[in-house]
């Protein structure tokens, strides 16, 4: 389907009471925005077109299966948080302390939300019956940045989001991105490739995140049990991140501990 006859969503939830740390970005076609709100709905929904019905909406949250227990341990964080990945776009474990906490909050997020989605038509459904899928812009970034990149310098933890967007800024990630899903879109990539506030970056993260899962093209990591991470094209991941993923599910199917 064409991107002109789409309409998608990103959301990074954030889930402070009382800073704006929600970032949205949302396209029509070919028009596009993104903004700041705080966790409630009646100010996130005012940065939201209205009337919309979502292609496919992305937010950047832990999302699980309504029947998931708390203390799951998921497959998809398992696999990023060991190898060549741990240094560079691991994920937190969602299953106990700040992780749960932002688990929570992407649940609410999902739930404010599941009214804009259409139907899903992209298989792998956590939401049942919504196009609303797990974004991970970490990841979504790190995995295209080629391996030379993590060797120039090291981003403190609470920095890394916003170093791996300027190494893909640098590195023209979102160009090779857009090309890749057949997105011709020159306000959106000068728009991302200009933005400097790191909600808003995330959300456009999300909303490229909607765009490959719209287009066909994610690579999709996880398992039914615990939900699924929805990454970029697999043709555009670096070497060494795709064989660090090949990596991954071998120790962890050995183990045996988690999922298949």
């Amino acid at each position: 389907m064409p991107f002109r006859n789409l309409a998608l969503l990103g959301i990074d939830v954030g889930y402070s009471r009382s800073r704006p740390t929600t970032g949205i970005a949302w396209s029509i076609g070919d028009v596009c925005d993104a903004a700041r709100a705080h966790t409630d709905w009646d100010r996130r929904r005012q940065h939201i077109p209205a009337s919309t019905t979502f292609t496919v909406i992305a937010i950047d949250g832990p999302l699980t299966p309504l029947d998931a227990p708390d203390t799951l341990d998921r497959l998809c964080e398992r696999l990023f948080i060991r190898g060549a990945f741990q240094k560079r776009c691991k994920p937190g474990l969602s299953h106990h302390g700040h992780g749960l906490a932002l688990r929570k909050a992407a649940a609410e997020t999902a739930a404010q939300v599941r009214h804009l989605a259409a139907a899903s038509t992209i298989g792998k459904p956590v939401i049942p019956g919504a196009a609303i899928i797990e974004a991970f812009p970490n990841a979504f970034l790190g995995v295209l940045l080629e391996n030379e990149r993590f060797a120039i310098s090291r981003a403190a933890k609470r920095r890394k989001f916003d170093w791996l967007y300027d190494h893909a800024v640098e590195s023209r990630v979102f160009d090779r991105l857009l090309r890749a899903i057949g997105w011709k879109n020159e306000t959106l990539l000068q728009k991302v490739t200009t933005e400097r506030d790191h909600e808003k970056r995330a959300a456009w993260i999300c909303l490229l995140t909607a765009a490959t899962a719209a287009a066909g093209k994610s690579e999709v990591v996880g398992d039914e049990a615990g939900g699924w991470f929805w990454l970029p094209p697999a043709e555009l991941w670096a070497e060494w991140a795709a064989d660090a993923l090949v990596r991954n599910r071998a120790a962890i199917w050995a183990r045996g501990a988690i999922g298949h």
